[in-house]
């Protein structure tokens, strides 16, 4: 959740067309199908799009496909129901309320990895709200056709899935420590 592009960024690149899309602001958005509708909007998303969601992107992905029915739907390390997502994660997204991230994000933005200056960039309020969205998230019910998935099988956060190219060795952060294996799956699937 407190991801921005800079997490596609090396082997990324080299996709073509591709366009790295940063959360919008958070305008007290509380459900997953409420940033679905601002990053349509602002980032003027259609029906001819393809896109590639990572965790809780790929959840946000789902619900702009189910809005718009999307060209292609490819899901690095992300889920299609909460039923995927590790249980004491869900059970503590309602502490996400009373925990200090602005705080936290300041003792991370102190650290020199790009996972911990990403962290410290995102609204904290954009991402207690979204703990307690995915905690709330119905799911993606939808058709499955268009929708592919990449998973690492050392996934701790979200449970690999059995229709998931699975990239051996890969725990939740898959987009950045095998970038180059995931555009390579990517590339063979369009």
């Amino acid at each position: 959740m407190g991801a921005t592009s800079a997490m596609y960024d090396g082997p990324w690149k080299s996709l073509p067309d591709s366009n790295p899309l940063e959360w919008p602001t958070h305008h007290g958005e509380t459900t997953i199908a409420d940033v679905a509708r601002r990053m349509i909007d602002e980032h003027a998303i259609s029906a001819r799009d393809s896109i590639i969601g990572s965790s809780l992107g790929g959840i946000v992905a789902l619900e702009i496909h189910r809005f718009l029915t999307l060209n292609q739907v490819i899901l690095v390390g992300s889920a299609v129901s909460r039923a995927e997502i590790n249980g004491l994660l869900l059970g503590l997204a309602p502490l996400a309320q009373i925990t200090p991230l602005k705080f936290i994000q300041v003792l991370a933005g102190k650290t020199p990895t790009l996972m911990s200056s990403m962290f410290a960039e995102v609204d904290s309020d954009f991402i207690k709200a979204m703990c307690g969205a995915v905690a709330q998230w119905e799911g993606y019910t939808g058709s499955k056709e268009r929708i592919s998935r990449i998973h690492g099988d050392q996934d701790l956060i979200i449970a690999c899935p059995a229709d998931a190219h699975v990239i051996a060795g890969g725990g939740h952060l898959i987009a950045i420590t095998h970038s180059e294996d995931c555009v390579r799956l990517i590339e063979e699937l369009q």
